[in-house]
């Protein structure tokens, strides 16, 4: 009976979409499919609220004050797309879009922009608690611990209830290393915010940390309970059954999302990491070169090409693959750091090898500015 429901209401849901899809081609204004996008959301349906931004940013009124510029932004920041993200949060002059730009831009580890944006997020809007955490990630990012609590705590006193407050102060508690502590914070953050999917990304992830892959299990499964097709909380479950061996089930929530977006390139990486742990080369290289046939400038997956031919043997591939990846992303510490002891391998890569451990170095890698105080070379 219960399966019968379920199959009913996905119809329903279906019909709903077809529906609004077949209302789209009527010539509906550019408000008018923003507001479709926003509803569509709602419902949990993210690939049609993306057409419908889409048709709207290609409509004869455009998007003067940038608001669908914004609500697409967050949604391809929630897809991982972090760069389009950015162009598009850039043409949206509010706090709230200078904040999100600042998260896309640390995850492509761009420090020194990220706390731009999260400073310019500040200065507009003194009271954003978003703004303020923002820069509590950056200070995360930097190791400077004590003032990313002190940039967290600003951001629950203008807002104690606010969720992503206490989930940031989980972060930087995890990153110094006191693990109970962040998990206590992203449990708050979930109890004030059930729909969080960072916190039960966060909070799953270091139950695989400490081991308790069926807890994080569990835990990524109430979670997409409540954000039913949320990338990121399939990604964290794919990861904790890896954890457990189960490279069978980790594929089935990749391909689970594909299902949901066909063209998803972060999830074609991720299967062809699976394929090259398990050492099936050629097939983890063809699922990266997927991914670059749909994103050509997709610097991940270069890298990640380049890791494959590490493990197969072949090093002088793998080093034009690092090389074209840093071409495209200049702001990764690990892409130098694999070119720098690819580089020691070789007779006279020397002075490259020092070169790519400074540029690692300056981007913040301990082990990379370990390397160059012990030979005595300055970055």
């Amino acid at each position: 009976m219960l399966k019968k429901i379920l199959v009913c209401c996905l119809m329903a849901v279906l019909v709903t979409a077809t529906a609004w899809a077949q209302e789209d081609e009527n010539g509906l204004t550019a408000a008018q499919l923003r507001e479709k996008g926003i509803n569509a959301e709602k419902i949990g349906l993210p690939e049609l609220a993306e057409r419908y931004y889409r048709r709207a940013l290609e409509s004869a009124e455009g998007d003067p004050t940038g608001e669908t510029h914004r609500l697409l932004g967050i949604l391809m920041e929630q897809k991982e797309y972090f760069d389009e993200a950015i162009m598009l949060l850039n043409q949206n002059n509010t706090s709230e879009a200078l904040a999100h730009q600042a998260y896309c831009l640390l995850q492509l580890h761009d420090l020194d922009s990220a706390s731009h944006c999260a400073q310019r997020a500040i200065e507009m809007d003194t009271a954003s608690a978003l703004a303020k955490t923002m820069m509590a990630y950056v200070e995360t990012e930097r190791d400077q611990h004590i003032n990313a609590i002190a940039w967290a705590n600003r951001a629950l006193r203008s807002d104690p209830k606010f969720a992503r407050g206490e989930n940031v102060m989980g972060y930087i508690q995890y990153r110094k290393g006191n693990h109970t502590e962040a998990m206590r914070h992203f449990k708050k953050a979930i109890q004030l915010d059930s729909t969080l999917a960072d916190a039960y990304y966060n909070l799953g992830t270091l139950y695989c940390m400490r081991n308790s892959q069926e807890m994080a299990i569990k835990l990524l499964k109430q979670g997409l309970r409540r954000n039913p097709r949320n990338i990121r909380l399939y990604t964290a479950l794919a990861y904790a059954y890896r954890m457990r061996g189960d490279n069978n089930k980790a594929l089935a929530c990749y391909k689970q999302i594909l299902e949901y977006d066909s063209l998803h390139t972060p999830t074609l990486n991720r299967i062809g990491t699976v394929y090259c742990g398990e050492g099936h080369y050629e097939e983890a290289i063809a699922y990266h070169k997927r991914a670059l046939n749909i994103r050509p400038n997709d610097a991940v997956a270069y890298k990640y090409i380049g890791k494959a031919y590490i493990d197969w043997g072949k090093y002088d591939k793998a080093i034009q693959s690092f090389i074209r990846s840093t071409d495209l992303c200049k702001t990764d510490p690990e892409t130098y750091m694999y070119l720098a002891e690819l580089y020691g391998k070789q007779k006279k890569g020397e002075r490259k090898q020092q070169t790519a451990y400074k540029k690692a170095a300056r981007l913040g890698n301990k082990d990379a500015q370990t390397w160059l105080v012990k030979h005595g070379i300055s970055w």
